[in-house]
């Protein structure tokens, strides 16, 4: 997903800009976005600040938007020793699992295209 007003005009992201928008019409899904029921979750993948050769540039993609994602997975993880504990089984990773839906906030585009919606605490 992407944000409006977040990445300098210009810029490769303003054609990433595609429907649906979500509650806040400021919030996109981009045009590249992998959708379907099977979506578990979303994240910003639009106009986001990375490294590249020589420094740094915005890129834009899902190889964006999941490092993102998994970092706040691993903030929000880090936040629950007790699961941390757990021996690493199916239960842990059912855990995990439980615990980062339940810190999902829905931004209004449907299931389809945002999962449980984006890690949010």
């Amino acid at each position: 997903m992407g944000r409006l007003g977040t990445f300098p005009k210009g810029t490769e992201p303003e054609g990433s800009v595609a429907a649906p928008y979500g509650t806040d019409r400021k919030n996109f899904v981009a045009d590249f976005s992998n959708i379907g029921p099977e979506t578990d979750l979303t994240g910003p993948g639009v106009g986001v600040m990375s490294t590249v050769p020589g420094g740094y540039g915005i890129m834009s993609g899902t190889s964006m938007a999941t490092p993102a994602e998994t970092g706040a997975a691993a903030r929000l993880l880090a936040t629950k020793p007790a699961i941390l504990q757990m021996a690493r089984d199916q239960n842990r990773a059912s855990a995990m699992i439980s615990a980062i839906a339940g810190a999902c906030k829905l931004l209004g585009f449907g299931a389809v295209y945002e999962g449980k919606g984006i890690i949010s605490f």
